[in-house]
């Protein structure tokens, strides 16, 4: 064997180089990458006996660099934080009101007059009141039919039979 490496040997570790360098360009802004040097471009003097040594030392803590590192993120000024803030917000009312306003389309009480958050809501909780009853009052009277015809009664929806509202 040789003490000199092997023509693969050498275009593996240009390939490597040019990987890693590949690699760091992506990762590494470019305020940073002035003064950043790669284990790979290091200026390290080696002996050809222990140059394959030191290429597996220097592939795995390339890996390591690449594993560990991640692309920083730009932090944001106070002024689009607030930017930021003040969209989400706008967002998350326009949302409540979107329910409001589909409150108010279902729940028939709330066609006009007094239309406070705190009136719908509590129309809404009355109207579900009343629909309860209504489909609990619609169930008994199946039950009932049923009997006078001699069928077995037959519970369709039997995990909801005989809803109550109960406040807290």
């Amino acid at each position: 064997m040789s003490q000199y490496p092997s023509q693969q040997q050498q275009q593996q570790q240009q390939q490597q180089q040019q990987d890693a360098s590949f690699l760091d360009a992506l990762m590494i802004p470019d305020e940073e990458s002035k003064n950043y040097e790669t284990p790979s471009s290091s200026n390290r003097k080696r002996s050809y006996g222990q140059e394959s040594l030191d290429d597996e030392e220097e592939e795995e803590d390339n890996k390591k660099e690449r594993k560990g590192r991640k692309a920083p993120h730009e932090l944001l000024t106070d002024a689009e934080k607030k930017a930021n803030h003040i969209a989400s917000e706008k967002k998350r009312r326009q949302n409540i009101r979107l329910g409001f306003d589909q409150l108010i389309e279902i729940v028939p009480s709330l066609t006009q007059g007094n239309r406070s958050e705190a009136f719908i809501l509590q129309k809404s909780v009355d109207h579900i009141r009343h629909l309860i009853n209504v489909k609990n009052d619609l169930k008994s009277q199946i039950r009932d039919l049923q009997g006078v015809l001699g069928e077995p009664n037959y519970d369709e929806d039997s995990s909801e039979d005989d809803l109550t509202y109960s406040s807290y």
